[in-house]
């Protein structure tokens, strides 16, 4: 691994605050995994044997209907964890997780991972509220797919991308994707091809001007106002 795991846990949220006596304990149970782009992490339904630490690359995580369409919940970056909400429950992973690139990541175990939390507890309590967080997230997501329509949800999906990122909503501001649109067209709870038909709407309106992978915002004003309708 090419960042220590000392580090890669520090920056995970879920991390962030514990002392450095803590965060050594922690890389100790670290098994360092390295994964090619389009990898299996798990796939839903295998034992749940730990939880896992980005350090490079991303990952999506993602369900499929009995039809075999795929709606992407997460895409996970360097930071970010995973699966850390299911080794409480002793049982099986409830979702795919699949490499979009070339990564790197801490899998810890979780057998001798519970056993470090009864040993010390403030770690715990950080966990209550990385997966308070993860909830929210997830509750958000129902709330935008049953409620809100394609050209809402990716206006939402913009300004929340700014917002996560410290950049000021305002005209002429740019934001690299950072995935296919196939893949945010999934997570958006839609297919390509009304994705595609979504951002060329936007486009003609003079809200956004798409080229590959990067929006700009053009009108800020206009484009999320579109959320208060």
């Amino acid at each position: 691994m090419t960042v220590h795991p000392v580090d890669v846990l520090r920056k995970a949220p879920l991390f962030a605050t514990l002392p450095d006596e803590d965060l050594r304990l922690l890389a100790s149970l670290a098994v360092p995994r390295r994964f090619g782009k389009r990898d299996m992490v798990f796939r839903e339904g295998e034992p749940a044997e730990g939880f896992f630490v980005m350090s490079s690359g991303k990952v999506k995580v993602f369900k499929l209907s009995e039809e075999g369409k795929e709606q992407v919940l997460h895409v996970l970056e360097p930071g970010h964890t995973f699966a850390e909400a299911v080794i409480f429950e002793g049982g099986v992973y409830p979702a795919h997780a699949e490499t979009l690139t070339d990564a790197e990541m801490l899998f810890l175990p979780k057998r001798p991972f519970l056993e470090l939390l009864e040993k010390h507890p403030k770690v715990a309590i950080r966990m209550l509220a990385s997966l308070s967080r993860w909830l929210k997230r997830m509750t958000d997501l129902v709330e935008s797919l049953s409620l809100r329509d394609v050209e809402a949800r990716l206006v939402l999906f913009l300004y929340e991308e700014l917002k996560n990122r410290g950049i000021s909503p305002k005209d002429g501001v740019a934001l690299e994707l950072g995935v296919s649109k196939n893949v945010l067209a999934s997570r958006l709870g839609t297919v390509p091809e009304t994705f595609s038909r979504t951002l060329k709407r936007l486009q003609d309106e003079g809200l956004i001007a798409v080229r590959g992978k990067q929006i700009r915002i053009v009108s800020a004003g206009r484009l999320f106002s579109l959320l208060s309708r």
